[in-house]
Formats: C-alpha cells, structure tokens, sequence
C-alpha cells in the first residue's frame, strides 16, 4: 500500500512539472560596506537582518538565487540559496556577536588578524499546491509592515537571529465551509534542530500555530491566534542527555511532563522549554489605506497563557496608503511593555484573607517572574548564534569564550517605536525608524550594569537609488545609523549597499 501511494505522488509531481505554466528565476548580488565610530554597529544596523549582517566594520558580500517552477494544475516547485562572506579586521568568532553593550565595550574575544567568514543564510526547497506549502531547508520567514517594526509582526520569531534548518508545513488562510467568508483558518507545523554553540548541545525546536480570522465587516477582519514553540532533547553538561524518542517527542507537541528519565522539573511541569505568543489583531482596508491594530502578547509559561502577564506585549498600529508614490506611505507606532511578567515573585503563599475565602484552596500561587527568553535548564534560552531570536530590545547576556550565550540579561522593558517610510520626490524610496526604550533588565539581576534602568535612542534612516545605470540593474542603497544612551555605546554607523538584481520569467 505504502508503495502504491508514493508511486503514484511520484507521477503526479512528474506530470505536473511537465505541464509547466510558469518559470521565474531571480539573483541579487550585493556588496556592502559598514563602518561606525565605534568598534561594534549600532542598532538597527544589525537588528532584523536574519543574523546576516555582521556586528563589527567591515566588507561583505551577500548573493541570492531562487527559482519558482508553477503547472497548469495549481502545484509550484520553489528552491533558493543566499550566501554571505565577510572581511573583517577582527577575530572571526567575534564577527556575529550581539551588539555590545555599554560596559562590555571589549569583546570577550579580543581581536586578531584580518579574515573571512562566509555562511549560509538560506539554502531551501519547497512545493506549494493552493493554500498549502511545504518548506524543507533554512528559509526566511515573512514579516509584515514593510520593515519598520521592530517585530515584523511576531514577538517571539522577529528575523533578528540566523535562520534555523529544519521542515515548515503551513496552510494558508482558508474559508471554511458553510461560512460565506465570514471565517478562515491558517496554521503551520514545523521543526528544527539548532546548530550553534549552546549550553544544551544539539538541542532541537517545535514550533505550532493555528489563527483565526472573523470577517466583522467586508472591510474589517478580526483575527485571533496562538503560535508556540519548543526547545526540547539535545545534551545538557548539568543533566545529560535530555529525552528525545519519539514519545517524548509527543509529549513536547501535546505540552505534558515528561516520563522517568526527563529532570525534575519536567516531570513537575512539561518536558522541555516552552514559549509563544498570542495574537489579537484588527484589519481595516479602506479604499485608499489600510490600518492595522495588533496587541502581540509574549507567553514563557502558564500564567502568561492565562494573560496573568497583562498589559504586557507588543502593541502596533500601522497606517498604510495604497498610493506607494507619496512621501510618506506608511506609518508605525509600537508601544512595548514587558516589566510585569505576571509579578515579581513566582511561587506566592498564600496569605491568610486568602485561605480565609476558600480553605481548600492550593497553599500556594505559582506565577509570576515569568522570566522571557530563558530557561533554567536550556540556559542559552531563546537565543541563536549570539542574537536574541524575539524581540529584539530583550538583550542576550555577553558570550563567553566558545560563542555561547547563556540567556538574556534584560526582558523588562518600556519602549516607544516609530517607523515611516515613503518615496522622496515620489522617486526616492526611504526608512526612518527611531526607538527610545527604558531597560531594567530582570526581577533578579543578573548584570550589576542593571541595578538602575538604562535609557536608550536608537535611529536608522536608509534610502534606495534604484536603476542608477541605465538598462543595467544596479541600484545604490545608503544607510545612516546611531546609538545614544546608557544601554549602547554613543555610535554613528554608515552602510553602501551596491548590489546587482533581476527577474526573469517564462511563460509557456
């Protein structure tokens, strides 16, 4: 049976491919050069960029390929890869740290001799047949509102580490039957295994969504929804081989404890580390605009998913015009606050009005001092190659000598974000991102550095000069950056981006 069924999926891919509908191939190749007044870049020169973009001065080059192969009967093949090499003045170790705060404006590190690092940002292949698509590989994840947010629309996920390999099978918005439109669904599964240096070595990642969408009026949707992730198995130097068969593979996806051989903890509570995110957001698509509200809230445990955590998360609005050319076309304001983390203490006695209420109830309240981003026994927490993969503004502690990153240092912040974007001239493309936040680091510190809340500015103006050859496909993109405040190094940081794209398609 199992024989039959993978001979016949494999004539049907073989039929579809050579009923092909449409061809398209795209490249970019671009050369980059950063500088900055001090040894590390500012903010938003690094932030967001998939972990591509180095975090010290220098030289490198960035080169993409993707192909999308579609048939006559709805399927379409899509593969790509994008590769980066760097020249730096600086030991290679040192070349994707996080930036430096402040009072470790000396890497770990230490320097060294001019070199190059190269790596592989993406390297994909995938099927897509209607509302369903299947990524095998490394793989950027879209992000909304155009590239000014500082989430791109997930607090938890945001692009700001390395891509990490592994499968993603998503199904796209569909209406459900019977429903006139009114509701639609999406949902992705996923897995991955992390490849960098971390406390728990080869540890491995499940990630799981399902999103609602209710059709309040024909131009405004509503939509609701969870995404969790877990990291779970791999070899931790404190507790030894984590669980990792497939029954405890099913324990991380169901959420429950694990058996006889997991810790402690996770006998206690669930098996592994487990975060997301839930989603509250707001459509309004107007004739001549869009706008859109979110409130994305952070979960690490179960009071975060009983929004014990209120008011923290992510708020955006974003206000968008459907005419491009003007000088400003998009505008995004995110208010960010995660300092209550569902209070200060985690295991609460009860006090004696309490028991008073309700004699039989639990001797204690366990909540609170939730703690984003880290996890006592996958100590390097949601981290990846040195970056904090979330919310950006959550600082990761300063790697020790091998790269690793135990963590961050500080999730309890108060920010204020401001994007706009647009064409100069109605020719010109632009960016304008500033963020001022105030950062307090953790209910308990971990960083003497946080003994007192450090405030921060952070700005990035950057424009694009399309086609500045003619018939050649060569465009010029300049970036201006800078840091001020306590958190950060004061810092101006400069980028040049020449790069050399195209598109080219075929239809039969």
């Amino acid at each position: 049976m199992l024989t039959r069924f993978i001979t016949a999926a494999a004539l049907t891919l073989v039929s579809s491919v050579l009923s092909a509908r449409s061809f398209e191939l795209g490249w970019d190749v671009s050369l980059y050069s950063a500088g900055a007044t001090e040894k590390s870049l500012p903010f938003w020169m690094v932030t967001n960029r998939n972990g591509i973009f180095p975090n010290t001065h220098g030289t490198f080059m960035v080169g993409d390929v993707d192909f999308r192969y579609g048939t006559r009967r709805g399927m379409d093949i899509h593969a790509g890869v994008k590769l980066s090499g760097t020249f730096v003045p600086v030991s290679l170790s040192d070349v994707y740290a996080a930036p430096l705060m402040k009072d470790f404006a000396e890497s770990p590190f230490g320097t060294a001799a001019s070199g190059f690092s190269g790596m592989i940002e993406e390297a994909y292949a995938g099927l897509g047949w209607k509302m369903l698509r299947l990524d095998l590989g490394m793989i950027d994840r879209p992000s909304s509102f155009n590239g000014l947010s500082l989430t791109g629309g997930n607090v938890v996920w945001t692009g700001n580490a390395r891509n990490v390999p592994g499968y993603n099978f998503q199904v796209d918005w569909f209406d459900i039957p019977g429903t006139r439109g009114i509701f639609s669904v999406k949902a992705n599964y996923a897995d991955y295994r992390l490849l960098d240096n971390r406390y728990v070595d080869g540890a491995m990642m499940h990630n799981k969504s399902l999103f609602f969408r209710f059709r309040l009026h024909e131009r405004v949707h509503l939509q609701l929804g969870l995404e969790q992730w877990s990291l779970w198995g791999g070899d931790s130097p404190s507790h030894g081989r984590q669980p990792q068969s497939f029954k405890d593979y099913l324990r991380v996806v169901c959420g429950v404890s694990g058996g006889s051989d997991a810790t402690a903890s996770d006998q206690v509570n669930v098996l592994g580390d487990h975060r997301g995110r839930e989603l509250i957001r707001i459509d309004w698509s107007a004739d001549s605009f869009t706008m859109t509200f979110a409130h994305d809230i952070p979960f690490d445990d179960g009071s975060g998913m009983g929004l014990q955590n209120f008011p923290d998360g992510v708020n955006t609005v974003f206000f968008s015009f459907r005419d491009t050319e003007r000088w400003v076309s998009d505008i995004l304001y995110e208010f960010v606050y995660t300092k209550w983390q569902s209070g200060r203490v985690h295991d609460l006695p009860l006090t004696e009005e309490d028991l008073e209420k309700d004699p039989n109830a639990p001797p204690h309240i366990v909540g609170g001092c939730d703690n984003y981003f880290n996890n006592s026994a996958y100590r390097s927490g949601w981290t990846y190659y040195g970056r904090t993969a979330g919310l950006p503004l959550f600082t990761p502690m300063p790697a020790n000598a091998d790269g690793t990153v135990y963590g961050v240092c500080n999730n309890r912040v108060l920010a204020h974000h401001v994007g706009l974007g647009g064409k100069i001239a109605r020719r010109i493309p632009y960016r304008l991102k500033a963020t001022f936040s105030l950062n307090y680091g953790q209910y308990r510190q971990r960083l003497s550095v946080f003994e007192h809340r450090l405030s921060q500015i952070s700005l990035a103006f950057e424009m694009d000069f399309p086609h500045i050859l003619r018939n050649v496909p060569v465009s010029l993109s300049v970036g201006l950056y800078g840091d001020t405040g306590e958190l950060y190094q004061d810092n101006f940081g400069l980028t040049i981006r020449l790069s050399y794209s195209g598109r080219r398609s075929y239809h039969p």
